[in-house]
């Protein structure tokens, strides 16, 4: 249930008029995915093949799949001999951390962009997603490097006081 609620979070991050109809359709998609394809001791493409084979393995409209792609899935969803691991429930895609972290980065972004100046932000662009040193920096902007040291340091104590 955890991963339908947080697909629901996601969608409503993005769109905050969602219709009730389309939550409740990608929520119950996902807890569908999670307990039927995620699982699973393979990896399994969320599919609207794959979904329809773990509903129902006999189901005999399966599209244009090969033979051997359809008796390989149908085995695969009905293995009975599955390795006992002490992680096997645990998805390797943590959607809940992941959320967290778009929210956090947003959040970042747009103290980042309230807080610093352009010459500011152009200077913290440039040292931490660029990795140019500060007399690069001050190379390209036509300024010395002590001049760039003041400006970033000043930027970094405005960006801590912003983000504590």
């Amino acid at each position: 249930m955890q991963e339908g609620i947080l697909v629901c979070y996601e969608i409503l991050a993005g769109e905050p008029d969602a219709h009730p109809a389309k939550l409740y359709r990608e929520a119950k998609r996902r807890m569908h995915d999670y307990l039927n394809l995620d699982t699973q001791p393979v990896a399994i493409p969320a599919h609207s093949r794959s979904r329809r084979l773990a509903r129902n393995i006999e189901d005999v409209s399966s599209g244009d799949m090969s033979k051997q792609g359809f008796e390989w899935l149908k085995l695969v969803l009905q293995a009975e001999d599955r390795p006992y691991d002490e992680d096997f429930s645990v998805c390797d895609r943590d959607h809940a951390l992941d959320f967290e972290n778009k929210e956090y980065h947003a959040h970042v972004r747009s103290v980042v962009s309230k807080t610093l100046s352009d010459t500011e932000l152009c200077i913290i662009k440039m040292r931490y997603y660029h990795d140019l040193t500060q007399d690069e920096v001050g190379d390209m902007m036509g300024v010395n490097k002590m001049w760039v040291s003041r400006h970033e340091k000043t930027a970094l104590t405005k960006l801590e006081l912003q983000l504590l």
